[in-house]
C-alpha cells in the first residue's frame, strides 16, 4: 500500500515535468528567437521544467534553481517568456508554499520575484516597471497563497488523523484491559465453582466409604452425588481451560482490584435481583415460558450475571422506568431477553466493560449474545442447558 502510494506520488511529479518540457521544446521550435539565444533558452526550459520532478522532495532547491535559470537567461540572452517556463515557476512557488516552513517560503518567493524583475527590466520589447507588481502578484503571490492554504489543510488533516489514531489506540487499550479484567474475574469464579465441586466429592467420598457396609443405600446416594459433582467439575474445568487458552492472545493488563469475598449468585436468586432493581427505581416485568429446569453451576452464574448487567444498564443508562425480562426454556436452550423501550445512552458515563463482560461469559458457556437497538434496547442471550462432559 505504501509502495503504491509512493509510485503514484512519483508519477504525479514526473508527468507534469515531462509535459511542460515537451511544451517548451515545441514553443522554441516556433519561436522567433535569435539563433545565438536558442541554446540558452533550451537549457533554461529543460532545467526549469525537469526540476519539477523533484519539487515535492526538494521544493526549496527547485524554486531557487528555477529563479536562477530565469535570471541568467534574462541577463545572458533574451528573457525567458516561454509559457512552459512561466508555468514551471508557478508550480515551483506553489510547491515551496505547500511543503516549506514560512522562512524558506519567503526566501523562495523573494528569489523568484527577483528573477521576474530581472526578466522584465531586461526585456527589450517591454521593460515597463509598471508590469512588475502585477507580474509578481500573478506568478508569485497567488501561487504562494494557494500553496499555503494547501499546507494548512494538510497539517490540519494530519493532526486530526493523529488524534483519531490515538483515540483508537486508547479505545483498543481500554477494551483489551476490560476483556482481560473480566476474564480474570470469570476465571476466579469458575475456579471457585470447581473448588466447591471437588470439596463435595471429597466429603461425599468419605461419607460413602464409611457407610458402604452399614448403609448401602446412603452410600449409593453419596456416590451418585460424587458422579454429579464430577461431571459438573469437568464442565467448569473445561470452560476455565478454554478461557485461559483464549486469553493467550490478550496481553496481560494490570491486575484487577480484589473483590469482596461473597457467595457466588445463582439463577435462582433472580427474585432478589428483581426486588433490588425495583427498590432502585426500575420496575422489572418478568415472564417465563416453558418448564424451568435446574442449570449447572457455570450456566447458572452466567445467566444471573447477564440479567444483572442488562438490568443495571437499563437502570443507569436508559430513561425508561420499566424493563421486560423474558425467560424461555426450550428443550436444551435457555433464552434470556431484557428489553427497554428507550435506547441505552451514555448519560451514565458507561465504559462498555459490562457488555464486554457479558459477551465473554456467554462465549465461555458456549452460548450466543445479540444486541438490538432498532426499538429501544434489547439484549438476547441463548445458553445451552445440556451439560456436555469433555472427553
Amino acid at each position: 500500500m505504501l509502495a503504491s502510494h509512493r509510485r503514484l506520488e512519483l508519477l504525479i511529479d514526473i508527468a507534469p515535468a515531462v509535459l511542460l518540457c515537451l511544451l517548451g521544446v515545441v514553443e522554441l521550435a516556433d519561436s522567433p528567437l535569435n539563433p545565438e539565444a536558442r541554446p540558452q533558452h533550451l537549457l533554461a526550459v529543460v532545467v526549469t521544467t525537469c526540476a519539477l520532478a523533484v519539487r515535492r522532495r526538494h521544493p526549496l532547491t527547485v524554486a531557487l534553481g528555477i529563479a536562477t535559470a530565469m535570471a541568467l537567461t534574462a541577463l545572458g540572452a533574451e528573457p525567458s517568456d516561454e509559457v512552459a517556463v512561466l508555468l514551471a515557476l508557478i508550480v515551483a512557488v506553489y510547491s515551496a508554499a505547500a511543503y516549506l516552513p514560512t522562512v524558506q517560503l519567503v526566501a523562495a518567493a523573494a528569489a523568484n520575484s527577483a528573477s521576474l524583475v530581472v526578466a522584465i527590466l531586461n526585456d527589450p520589447s517591454d521593460s515597463d516597471p509598471g508590469n512588475i507588481v502585477p507580474t509578481i502578484l500573478l506568478f508569485v503571490v497567488l501561487p504562494a497563497a494557494v500553496g499555503a492554504a494547501y499546507r494548512r489543510r494538510r497539517t490540519a488533516v494530519q493532526h486530526l488523523t493523529a488524534q483519531a489514531e490515538e483515540l483508537q489506540r486508547t479505545r483498543d487499550e481500554q477494551a483489551r484491559r476490560a476483556v482481560t479484567a473480566e476474564r480474570q474475574r470469570i476465571a476466579r469464579e469458575l475456579h471457585d465453582l470447581v473448588a466447591h465441586a471437588v470439596s463435595v466429592i471429597a466429603v461425599q467420598a468419605e461419607a460413602g466409604r464409611g457407610m458402604l457396609d452399614t448403609d448401602p443405600a446412603t452410600a449409593g446416594r453419596a456416590f451418585a452425588a460424587i458422579a454429579d459433582a464430577s461431571r459438573g467439575a469437568l464442565v467448569e474445568l473445561a470452560r476455565l481451560l478454554r478461557l485461559l487458552r483464549d486469553d493467550d492472545s490478550v496481553t496481560a493488563a494490570a491486575p484487577a482490584e480484589p473483590e469482596p469475598l461473597v457467595p457466588q449468585p445463582h439463577f435462582e436468586d433472580l427474585d432478589r435481583l428483581v426486588s433490588t432493581m425495583g427498590a432502585a427505581g426500575l420496575t422489572v416485568r418478568r415472564a417465563t415460558e416453558g418448564r424451568p429446569r435446574p442449570l449447572d453451576q457455570g450456566v447458572s452464574l452466567c445467566a444471573y450475571r447477564v440479567v444483572q448487567e442488562s438490568l443495571t444498564n437499563a437502570l443507569k443508562h436508559s430513561a425508561s422506568e420499566v424493563a421486560e425480562l423474558r425467560l424461555r426454556y426450550d428443550e436444551d436452550v435457555l433464552e434470556i431477553e431484557v428489553h427497554t423501550d428507550t435506547a441505552v445512552g451514555d448519560s451514565g458515563g458507561g465504559t462498555g466493560k459490562g457488555l464486554v463482560g457479558m459477551w465473554e461469559r456467554v462465549v465461555v458457556c458456549g452460548g450466543s449474545l445479540t444486541l438490538d437497538v432498532s426499538a429501544g434496547f434489547t439484549v438476547r442471550v441463548r445458553l445451552p442447558l445440556a451439560v456436555a462432559v469433555p472427553a
